[in-house]
């Protein structure tokens, strides 16, 4: 399923005109067996046969003789159905469709995750091969029977909301995609400490300090104030020593020469 959340996201920062808040697509299993469930149904109405638990799916489904077509291609067809979609005006070609193309897969802003499966049908004694994909939240809003604008126009990843602050984009991307960034932090504690996402700070195994856990220190200051960035000792009043190299006060002052 790696490869179909990758065209899709490929795809997807392809759009023309470049979108601003186009939302990288994720797997979501839970979706995979709703597409599952729908496909084994043999029909490519784009309203389930059955009742569903989830509210405000999006679905592209379509139905093609075996073998024929891979899930690529079908992925690559539902694409091509940009050349019928008028952005300015919100609407298809006259006698055309681009059902599929609003619908989540290239244009729908908002959509971000996505579940698909496949499913031999037998139709009228031939072999056919369903397709199906789910998405959440569904596209093709209409608000007094024209479509909404299924995303704003821009630089991408200029408009990303506050909870989607990372711009996820690959070699093969010409723009880049909003998403919530798996490390918000934007840092690493190395292989030395673990990262407390919530503080954006880092919590050192032991023998190691500094802002990233990248020093490497065993030391405990007796009569100071350890300094963790330079793994040495601030001495207290009345206190030295040679802290560059014993990194300790455990030598009275008046005895330091």
């Amino acid at each position: 399923h790696s490869q179909i959340v990758a065209q899709h996201n490929r795809l997807r920062s392809r759009v023309k005109p470049m979108a601003a808040n186009m939302q990288k697509m994720e797997w979501n299993e839970k979706l995979a067996l709703l597409a599952e469930e729908k496909a084994a149904w043999c029909h490519t109405d784009p309203s389930p046969q059955h009742s569903s638990a989830v509210s405000h799916v999006g679905w592209n489904a379509h139905l093609s003789p075996y073998g024929v077509n891979s899930f690529s291609d079908v992925i690559d067809s539902w694409f091509e159905e940009e050349d019928n979609f008028l952005f300015l005006s919100g609407q298809c070609r006259e006698n055309a469709t681009c059902r599929h193309y609003t619908q989540v897969l290239m244009v729908w802003a908002t959509s971000n995750q996505v579940g698909c499966a496949t499913q031999l049908c037998l139709r009228e004694g031939d072999l056919r091969e369903m397709f199906v994909c789910a998405y959440f939240p569904g596209g093709n809003w209409e608000v007094n029977g024209r479509l909404v604008t299924p995303y704003k126009t821009g630089v991408y990843c200029s408009l990303c909301t506050s909870s989607m602050s990372g711009c996820f984009r690959l070699w093969d991307h010409v723009g880049g995609l909003c998403e919530i960034p798996k490390n918000p932090c934007r840092m690493s504690c190395g292989l030395n400490g673990h990262l407390n996402i919530t503080s954006c700070k880092c919590k050192c195994d032991p023998g190691f300090t500094g802002r990233l856990c990248q020093v490497r220190c065993s030391v405990q200051c007796v009569h100071g104030r350890f300094k963790e960035e330079e793994c040495s000792c601030l001495c207290d009043v009345g206190y030295g020593g040679f802290v560059s190299l014993q990194k300790r006060c455990s030598i009275p002052s008046t005895a330091v020469t």
